[in-house]
């Protein structure tokens, strides 16, 4: 029984020496409600008139919310991942700088089981790929285009599986608050890693959210300044003949104004209208902008998630256990012949 327990707190020693060191921190964050009127839709209904805005355009914005439910497969995504990958953090283990692709490719080592693990269980994946093609070196996109093909290396999709193992993001159902884990081998990087985080699920759920809403003022502001540039022209023209013609004595030419003043007030209202509209496309790409309040901001954490003294305590217990239940066994395994002889 002795030797037994004895053997399990040597391998709980082992492990607590040799396991790596890991670091995890939390951040609770708060999506917007999905009910809630914003100031710029409040706004426009009460001055809106003034503009020659209508307010009614911009009564439905809230509806398109992103629930709460879609945040971690945005987390999950293969472009949230990559330009996770570009991020650069300071390790301080390893006194160095360099994006986290680069850090779990060129500077990371896995612990001693790591290694057992790799050239155990992994040993059949390594003969594999001594067999598959070796595939070209490729530089990592620093950011995504969606509408496009995305082709990463092994090494770029090894690092994508290990962030999504590292970084997390999960939704309390009842009342959509969420919660970011980050946990990486250095405490300050785990911080890091995890404000990074919540910047880059911001920026995502921004252009997933205003992404029409910017098609549409960017459209609308071209208009702007082709109408404007066409009104300019024709009060110019205006401008110089009523220069050239003070006096306006002869019938063509007060014709010829005419024509002019009717091209200059039906450019100055189309531009006028267009940089209505701009106004309002403004405050609908305002209006479509989510929010996303941190509750919960990281922090540092002081303490690695592996405790040596709870490691040895769980395998003392452990191998009390199994040495008690072979005792028993053995016991009865005893009585049992004792009893057929």
């Amino acid at each position: 029984m002795a030797k037994i327990t004895g053997a399990f707190l040597v391998l709980g020693l082992l492990i607590a020496l040799f396991s790596p060191k890991e670091y995890s921190t939390e951040a609770t964050l708060m999506p917007e409600s999905q009910s809630a009127q914003s100031g710029a839709a409040g706004l426009l209904q009460q001055y809106g008139g003034m503009l020659g805005i209508s307010g009614g355009q911009l009564s439905g914005g809230q509806e398109g919310s992103i629930p709460p439910q879609l945040y971690p497969n945005i987390v999950q995504s293969l472009p949230y991942q990559v330009e996770l990958m570009n991020t650069k953090i300071y390790f301080s283990r390893y006194d160095t700088t360099a994006t986290v692709h680069a850090f779990f490719n060129e500077i990371h080592s896995p612990s001693l089981f790591g290694y057992i693990g790799k050239f155990t269980i992994g040993l059949p994946g390594k003969i594999a790929g001594l067999f598959e093609e070796e595939q070209e070196d490729r530089p990592l996109p620093q950011k995504v285009d969606r509408e496009a093909v995305l082709s990463l290396s092994k090494e770029q999709m090894e690092t994508v599986k290990t962030l999504r193992e590292r970084l997390s993001i999960s939704v309390d159902q009842e009342t959509g608050i969420l919660t970011l884990t980050s946990e990486f081998p250095t405490p300050r990087a785990a911080a890091e890693v995890g404000q990074k985080g919540i910047q880059l699920l911001r920026k995502n759920v921004e252009e997933y959210r205003t992404e029409k809403a910017r098609q549409n003022l960017q459209f609308v502001q071209e208009q702007v300044q082709e109408a404007k540039k066409r009104f300019e022209e024709v009060q110019s023209r205006l401008a110089e003949f009523r220069d050239s013609n003070i006096n306006l004595a002869t019938a063509k030419a007060q014709s010829r104004e005419q024509e002019l003043q009717s091209q200059y007030d039906l450019t100055f209202n189309l531009y006028n209208s267009l940089a209505q509209r701009q106004e309002q496309a403004k405050l609908d790409l305002q209006e479509e902008t989510p929010v996303l309040s941190v509750l919960e901001p990281v922090s540092v954490p002081l303490e690695d998630n592996t405790s040596g003294l709870l490691v040895l305590i769980v395998s003392g217990m452990l191998g009390g256990i199994i040495s008690l239940g072979w005792v028993l066994l053995s016991s009865w395994w005893r009585s049992e012949q004792v009893r057929f002889e």
